[in-house]
């Protein structure tokens, strides 16, 4: 097969809100593996650490999914500070109600939104924190803008996004699943998980935004299951832009798919059988 694909901004927003909804179960179920010390903790705790959060702040977290990095916000901020979650997918954000409720953590609010429409009070926030959300906007300058907007005089920005597709092993398969398919390569310039994988690119919007003292680094999620077939299990279950590439495909096919997305985990896979994926996150700050 050959050309390429061609983007329906409209459809795309439908069919993401759709993904993450559904996806919220798996998110659930793979907790333990997302939120590792060494895994999704380990971005939530740098960003936190970034945005320079401390005991009665006011932190947003967009594109908070079940709940991060605001549930660890939410610890940091205590006394007296709040967190206000927000996300497109409620079904996510029910989730993380229900880890707030678990922890007794009474100063968060979820609310539904997507981050391209949030209409909220302006320097009204000590912080504005986002874990792999931004590359998934169709409209990055303008959230960039409306964030800006939001923080206090002096808040901080801090967002990670993934890095370059060969620093982020759960990606690793992503070819081998579009050769198998005969897939057309996705447009150039789209949202997605490497959307803004580029440091200086991602600076660049950040700083245009009106923040200040921008930097960026990068910081290491270490994913680990008990062998290639959980791995594999787990990523069709947490990774809606890649699941979907082969999702409605003839069982056969799918079936075929999955198999060799489970070979592919062979350069991951530990003596013991269990597979070790290590995923480069970009960080960018900013201040206003």
């Amino acid at each position: 097969m050959t050309g390429t694909t061609i983007f329906d901004p409209a459809q795309y927003k439908a069919s993401i809100r759709t993904e993450w909804r559904a996806a919220a179960p798996g998110w659930q179920t793979w907790f333990e593996v997302l939120e590792a010390e060494d895994g999704g903790r380990a971005v939530s705790r740098c960003l936190v650490q970034l945005a320079g959060i401390g005991p009665g702040d006011a932190v947003l977290d967009v594109a908070a999914g079940y709940g991060e990095p605001g549930l660890t916000a939410a610890r940091a901020v205590a006394p007296g500070g709040r967190v206000v979650c927000t996300d497109i997918s409620g079904e996510m954000l029910a989730v993380g109600r229900e880890r707030a409720a678990a922890e007794g953590l009474d100063n968060l609010e979820f609310l539904e939104c997507d981050a391209e429409e949030l209409v909220l009070e302006e320097a009204s926030f000590d912080a504005v924190l986002s874990r792999q959300g931004l590359q998934f906007l169709l409209d990055v300058p303008g959230v960039l803008a409306r964030l800006h907007a939001f923080l206090k005089p002096h808040g901080r920005l801090a967002a990670a996004v993934w890095g370059p597709p060969g620093t982020v092993q759960f990606a690793a398969p992503v070819p081998l699943i579009r050769a198998e398919l005969q897939l057309p390569p996705p447009p150039t310039g789209i949202p997605g998980p490497f959307a803004l994988a580029d440091a200086d690119r991602l600076a660049g919007l950040v700083e245009a935004a009106g923040f200040t003292d921008v930097e960026t680094g990068t910081v290491t999620a270490i994913y680990q299951t008990g062998s290639a077939e959980l791995a594999t299990r787990w990523l069709r279950e947490v990774a809606p832009p890649i699941s979907t590439l082969v999702d409605g495909r003839p069982p056969e096919v799918q079936e075929r798919v999955w198999a060799g997305v489970t070979q592919a985990w062979a350069p991951y896979t530990t003596a013991d059988g269990h597979v070790r994926l290590e995923n480069q996150a970009v960080w960018v700050t900013g201040t206003r």
